[in-house]
């Protein structure tokens, strides 16, 4: 009797342990920056960016103007109790034009980001970045959007 207790205790100890996919983090901000420096966003573009699940934004959005800047960052805080993978991707229109796989470490203050360069003028338009697992099939976690004029 005793071994069959131990085994499942060893069992549940496994499981309690074990971590799969976004629920143990959380996003807690995201930004589009003009630059990223000590891990913190510099000079965020205004209006301020948030998240949603639907592919259509619902308010204003952050504006870059393509004459002035010539990229633009997307910065996120993440609170996290395990490591992991998260992936960016840009999308301008509906077109996608980059992919990015970021490491997530454990800590209540995580900042992750990446980048995309701006042609002035050729890339303006609405854009989006999707934040997504990469462990639970691409679960689509953020859609932040941000407008190139």
């Amino acid at each position: 009797m005793l071994p069959r207790f131990t085994a499942c205790l060893i069992a549940l100890a496994i499981l309690a342990t074990s971590s799969y996919g976004f629920a143990e983090q959380k996003l807690v901000d995201v930004l589009f920056a003009r630059d990223v420096v000590d891990r913190e966003p510099v000079a965020p573009f205004e209006p301020g960016a948030y998240c949603e699940k639907e592919a259509e934004p619902s308010g204003p959005l952050p504006v870059i103007d393509s004459t002035k800047e010539r990229r633009v960052f997307f910065w996120n805080l993440i609170e996290s109790s395990v490591a992991g993978i998260l992936r960016h991707t840009w999308y301008r229109g509906d077109a996608k034009v980059a992919e990015v796989d970021l490491m997530v470490g454990v800590s209540p203050n995580w900042r992750i980001w990446s980048s995309k360069k701006i042609v002035p003028k050729a890339h303006a338009g609405r854009w989006k970045v999707l934040i997504s697992t990469v462990e639970e099939a691409g679960e689509v976690i953020c859609v932040a959007h941000f407008m190139v004029k």
